[in-house]
């Protein structure tokens, strides 16, 4: 892109910046410098070895969390970086916007080089540097992703299980056939797909530690609490399972069983940490309304776990945005209450004129 190219694009966001352009707060959170030796390591273009130049790893790391934050496609995602002005703006004006198929082949490439769990660990050390760390304690919560059941197929393979029949698919059907997701039931309600764990920071809000099962694996089967959570916070589904992190209260709520209902103990003590556990589900709220993130059409539990990282990731940023506009409203508050103080003790410091009256003599 030449620069007057670029002098242009610019020209033409500035009336997109003035209507308010969340993403870039949302650019202006993190160092995105020090993913670039991360993301470096999958590239295949040494001066040894060869190969043609590589997209630039800040631009790919954004792309990633851009898709994310808007539930996009590969395809959608390239089509929405050349064409929206904020898009380009968050990425840097690049001169090349890579292409769908080789935002497939990178993501696949940190899957498979296990950098998202390092990814995620540079953002949770600059979470920790802005002075966010885990005071109040964590909240431990699950939610559902829904993938594709393919009825057709699936109304096929019961028929013949019931018959005793095996039905053998070609290599190219196999790619597309999800084995990883399975069925659950919650709330008489049925689920196909994959389930999402997250560990939120009681003060902040902020997911401080992730992991992706399929559907059927129970909640209590994930322990993301660790030493120096404080206290964790948990709902019925994780009564039993007691935590393993040395030093950690536990917080999980009280569930009864058969002949053996609540006390009236146990039931205030369900209310107060229900009221500290309210907040938890604003992640998932987030996730699936705002960034359209419910469903996934992933075929693959290792897939669905990076893809589902950068959700969180993008969360994160969002949640930092957040925090951010709450601090200055904070500030801005204290400063007019300062003022007015100011005004009153000046008001009541200055002595009133004397009124002066005539007497009539």
């Amino acid at each position: 892109m030449s620069s007057f190219e670029q002098y242009v694009f610019q020209e033409a966001y500035l009336r997109v910046k003035g209507l308010g352009d969340r993403l870039k707060l949302i650019k202006e959170q993190i160092d995105w410098g020090a993913f670039v030796p991360l993301v470096k390591s999958v590239f295949r273009d040494d001066k040894i070895v060869g190969g043609r130049p590589h997209t630039d790893e800040v631009v790919v790391v954004r792309c990633l969390v851009l898709q994310a934050l808007y539930g996009l496609s590969d395809q959608e995602l390239e089509y929405a970086c050349c064409d929206r002005l904020s898009f380009r703006n968050f990425l840097g004006f690049p001169d090349i916007v890579p292409d769908f198929s080789t935002i497939w082949r990178i993501r696949d490439r940190l899957r498979e080089a296990g950098l998202e769990k390092e990814i995620w660990g540079e953002l949770q050390r600059q979470i920790d540097a802005k002075g966010y760390k885990i005071e109040k304690g964590v909240i431990q919560d699950a939610s559902f992703i829904e993938a594709d059941l393919g009825r057709k197929r699936h109304y096929k393979e019961t028929k013949a299980k019931k018959n005793g029949e095996k039905i053998v698919y070609a290599e190219k059907q196999e790619k597309h056939i999800d084995r990883d997701a399975s069925f659950s039931i919650k709330n008489h309600q049925v689920y196909y797909g994959y389930k999402d764990h997250i560990k939120i920071d009681v003060g902040n809000s902020l997911i401080r530690a992730y992991e992706v099962t399929t559907a059927s694996e129970h909640d209590i089967g994930t322990d993301l609490v660790r030493e120096g959570d404080m206290g964790a916070y948990r709902d019925k589904g994780y009564f039993g399972r007691k935590i393993k992190a040395p030093g950690v209260l536990d917080y999980t709520m009280d569930r009864a069983s058969r002949n053996k209902p609540l006390t009236d103990e146990q039931l205030k003590r369900n209310r107060e940490i229900s009221t500290v556990r309210a907040p938890g589900e604003r992640p998932f709220s987030v996730v699936k309304r705002v960034f359209n993130g419910a469903h996934t059409f992933i075929k693959s539990l290792r897939r669905v776990r990076i893809k589902e990282m950068f959700k969180c990731f993008a969360y994160n940023l969002y949640q930092l945005v957040t925090l951010r506009k709450k601090a200055l409203a904070l500030a801005l508050q204290k400063a007019r209450k300062k003022k007015k103080k100011k005004r009153e003790h000046i008001k009541n410091k200055i002595k009133p004129r004397p009124i002066y009256t005539t007497k009539k003599k």
